[in-house]
């Protein structure tokens, strides 16, 4: 549980090393780029879905959009891509 705290900063490093303010993003592609030992995958999908619906009003990126597609290959899964954005400062 603890790591779940951890997923909005390792988010915003994401974000900052790719230099951008929006970018769709996989769940495997963001756990890619984490040092070992990071959340789940689990746990960053369940973030991300939560950062969607507006809980996490303190967080710096908030997900816009959910793409849902149909991975090509076996197991054939469904695979969420989510919209991320920079929040405007007030």
């Amino acid at each position: 549980m603890t790591g779940s705290f951890l997923i909005p900063a390792l988010l915003e490093q994401y974000m900052d090393e790719r230099g951008c303010t929006e970018r769709w993003i996989t769940v495997q592609e963001l756990r890619s780029c984490l040092p070992p030992g990071s959340p789940s995958g689990q746990a960053i999908s369940g973030f991300l879905g939560r950062s969607h619906t507006g809980a996490f009003l303190t967080c710096r990126y908030k997900v816009t959009r959910v793409k849902k597609f149909r991975d090509t290959s076996p197991p054939y899964r469904i695979i969420k891509r989510y919209l991320v954005q920079e929040q405007p400062v007030h």
